[in-house]
């Protein structure tokens, strides 16, 4: 029972799989990216929740964050990398192992503790 309810926070937590929110999500994370450069003195631009686009905001993420290597969408934290979406800037750039991924769309992939 115990084992049970301590699995019930991480069992409902999973991608999207509908290719139109997908697309949506990614076109919304690459101009999230170019209208936020990041640079060597700040290296990463997080988004407040007021200006995130409506497909990613529609995902309910815990944060969104760009970076270097392209834009994290954590839905939920944990600590070893919790679960989320992340849109490279260039396919194989991410911020955790690539093993730790799958593509759910194109040019969005998706991942879960690492």
């Amino acid at each position: 029972m115990t084992l049970a309810l301590l699995a019930l926070p991480f069992s409902c937590t999973g991608p999207t799989y509908d290719q139109r929110i997908l697309r949506a999500v990614g076109a919304e994370a690459r101009a999230l990216m170019a209208a936020n450069p990041v640079n060597p003195a700040q290296p990463w631009v997080d988004i407040p929740e007021q200006a995130l686009p409506p497909a990613i905001a529609s995902l309910r993420p815990h944060d969104v964050t760009v970076y270097r290597w392209g834009v994290a969408i954590t839905i939920k934290p944990f600590f070893d990398g919790g679960w989320g979406y992340e849109v490279p800037r260039k396919k194989g750039d991410f911020g955790m192992l690539p093993e730790c991924y799958s593509e759910v769309g194109p040019g969005v992939f998706w991942h879960g503790p690492c």
